[in-house]
């Protein structure tokens, strides 16, 4: 029996789990550590839901909030190990008043025929983005990247990411019920009946899983995104109403 099977359906899902494995695999018969290319948030969950993975496993994406992260693999306990094939990039725009989205930046790696897997975290500051990227695709980066978006750009590799502050909104909705639903209606501006029209389609995320449930029951600490319309984070019940409804705190990023 395939052990991914006990994991997870979905075939891509499948397929990154057998290469994680065989990354195991490498490690423990060359005594080396060895690393994947980047995972978003929900594989990583996947993968770290892995029993045969556990104790393997640590996911490392360049700084501390990371969220796209690599699979460091050592199944082994006299691996050597070269350190992380992360590479960061600041690119500078020529235009001072330049403003470089995430968007640009991605369309313009992926315009270079890079893989996304191979990008990691974009971080937008203007005209002096910097973003992550696996250092077998770095010197390509380096060597292509002139322009991104309609801004031409000068690409060096940096040290360090420059880092900051992530700016969030506190806000207190009024609802019947801890349902996901019911928050995600009133978090992000739409009836109940959208809200449940886009979780039954797979768009809506609870801590990084696509969830297709509305009525599932949501906790504080429980991270919720919806494409296209953003991410919150349930931070706690502030308190009920006489007729029974709840004051939940939310923050929402912006």
């Amino acid at each position: 029996m395939d052990f991914t099977e006990k994991y997870t359906s979905d075939k891509d899902s499948r397929l990154m789990l057998r290469k994680i494995n065989d990354l195991v695999k490498t490690s423990e018969k060359q005594f080396t550590v060895v690393y994947s290319t980047f995972l978003d948030p929900a594989q990583q969950a996947l993968v770290s839901s892995v029993s045969e993975f556990y104790g393997y496993i640590e996911l490392i994406g360049g700084y501390d909030d990371a969220e796209r992260r690599l699979c460091r693999i050592c199944a082994n306990e006299y691996a050597a190990d070269e350190g992380a094939p992360i590479v960061i990039f600041t690119a500078e725009a020529s235009m001072k008043d330049a403003e470089i989205s995430h968007r640009d930046v991605l369309g313009s790696l992926m315009g270079l025929g890079i893989k996304r897997e191979m990008i990691g975290d974009i971080l937008p500051a203007g005209n002096r983005p910097q973003f992550f990227c696996h250092s077998s695709v770095a010197d390509y980066i380096e060597l292509e990247l002139k322009k991104i978006g309609r801004h031409s750009v000068a690409v060096r590799r940096s040290q360090a990411a420059e880092l900051h502050e992530t700016k969030y909104k506190p806000m207190t909705v009024n609802i019947s019920s801890m349902r996901l639903d019911c928050i995600s209606a009133e978090a992000f501006g739409m009836s109940r009946t959208k809200a449940a029209e886009y979780i039954r389609k797979g768009l809506v995320f609870v801590n990084w899983l696509p969830k297709e449930d509305p009525s599932l029951e949501i906790k504080s600490g429980d991270k919720i995104s919806m494409r296209g319309k953003g991410k919150i984070e349930v931070t706690g019940i502030a308190g009920t109403s006489k007729k029974g409804r709840l004051f939940v705190e939310i923050r929402k990023k912006i």
